[in-house]
């Protein structure tokens, strides 16, 4: 029963690998959408905005590990 199914699947795989090879329907249609990008200067400030903070972050963290050190000596 599992040999007939894969026999089965193999002519659905070969119509699947030649459509890739062939100029479908897909492929015309997937070259004409435009895709629209944000203005990226936004994403550049989030970034600089993410990256301060994790530097706060970082030098809290580095600020607390001393003050627990100076109370445990």
């Amino acid at each position: 029963s599992a040999v007939k199914s894969l026999d089965a699947a193999a002519t659905s795989l070969k119509n699947i690998k030649e459509m890739k090879d062939t100029s479908s329907v897909y492929k015309r249609l997937s070259a004409h959408i435009v895709l629209d990008l944000p203005d990226l200067s936004e994403f550049s400030m989030i970034r600089e905005t993410t990256n301060r903070l994790e530097n706060m972050m970082t030098q809290a963290r580095g600020s607390n590990a001393e003050l627990h050190r100076s109370h445990t000596t």
